[in-house]
């Protein structure tokens, strides 16, 4: 069975997006980022679909609850994919988000998953990093 070859998304183009279309992309985002990470890590306390309606309903306030959430989906990804941990951005996410700087946070978001789909990305298409040959012993 082949693995899946994750998207990396650019962090100026997913800024840009957002502002361009004045949070829609932002949307589009929260639903796919979700949905990879649910997928990576076999975690599936976040839903996409639910939490864009519970973000409806809640006028934007289970998106606090989404945003400290996701950094533990990360984490775990982080953990799979054997990369170290940039650093804990719950509190981060919360903060920015209350001063309607979520953007900044779907940045960070966006160079942490980069990193971790490069890293993913390079095992699945068997490309050996290490510099070392492996037919150099013969």
């Amino acid at each position: 069975m082949a693995q899946k070859k994750w998207q990396k998304r650019s962090v100026i183009a997913v800024i840009l997006f957002t502002l361009l279309t004045g949070g829609i992309y932002g949307i589009y985002f929260i639903y796919t980022t979700t949905n990879d990470l649910n997928e990576l890590t076999d975690d599936y306390r976040l839903r996409p679909g639910w939490t864009l309606l519970f973000g409806l309903i809640t006028c934007g306030l289970y998106m606090f609850y989404w945003w400290y959430r996701i950094n533990d989906l990360v984490m775990a990804a982080q953990a799979q994919a054997l990369r170290p941990y940039r650093s804990d951005n719950r509190l981060l996410f919360i903060v920015l988000r209350i001063f309607g700087l979520s953007v900044i946070n779907m940045a960070i978001l966006q160079a942490d998953l980069n990193d971790v789909y490069e890293h993913l990305n390079t095992e699945v298409s068997g490309l050996n990093t290490t510099g070392d040959d492996e037919w150099s012993d013969y």
